[in-house]
């Protein structure tokens, strides 16, 4: 069972501003992003029943570090499948990794889709959205093109915390310009950024 993707990266315009809930990775508002067509993350993902663990390389390289995310995410559809073989992830990106652009988002939403192509699952895209949003909160909203909105949602299982489009790419017609100065990755991950600053947020209120 194998299928490649190619999975865009999106760059939000409202920002999402951390977990409103950390185990299901509930934002904990709203969000706004444009798709970048010309910024992607192609992704194989093969099930082997000879493997004895999940197994990522992302640019050629094994990411360790990596697998449990990556693990995580094939989980949630292996449940749906009702399968229990592991995985061969293979992705790479055509744009700098942990840099800032986003590579998070098609980065962890290629792995779900390929997943589910590879597993047959015929899922909608709201399932999908809700499914990629619990690997990545960004992750969730590059299944669509054009201009995306992320609902935080209320419920308690999360199940209302998707992303839907909002207007089409030829809607408001905008050429985005990306100048690259460095290639490597982050100190801090966006992640952590946003936990602190949403940590920061509720102090100010309260004093």
């Amino acid at each position: 069972m194998k299928a490649t993707v190619r999975a865009r990266a999106n760059i939000a315009l409202i920002k999402y501003w951390g977990k409103a809930d950390v185990a299901l990775n509930v934002p904990a508002v709203g969000s706004l992003s444009i798709t970048l067509d010309s910024l992607w993350s192609e992704t194989e993902v093969e099930f082997d029943t000879g493997l004895s663990s999940d197994m990522f390389s992302l640019n050629g390289q094994v990411r360790r570090e990596r697998n449990g995310r990556v693990t995580e995410c094939l989980n949630l559809l292996r449940s749906h499948a009702g399968v229990e073989s592991f995985a061969k992830v293979l992705s790479r990106n055509n744009f700098p990794t942990s840099a800032g652009l986003a590579s998070s988002a098609s980065g962890f939403f290629g792995p779900h889709r390929a997943a589910a192509h590879a597993l047959d699952l015929d899922l909608t895209p709201r399932d999908l959205s809700i499914i990629a949003r619990q690997g990545s909160g960004s992750a969730a909203r590059s299944i669509f093109g054009g201009f995306v909105e992320m609902h935080a949602g209320s419920m308690a299982d999360g199940s209302d915390s998707f992303a839907e489009p909002l207007l089409d790419a030829e809607a408001w017609p905008l050429e985005v310009v990306i100048a690259i100065t460095e290639r490597g990755e982050k100190a801090v991950s966006s992640r952590q950024v946003w936990s602190n600053r949403r940590r920061v947020r509720r102090i100010t209120r309260i004093g």
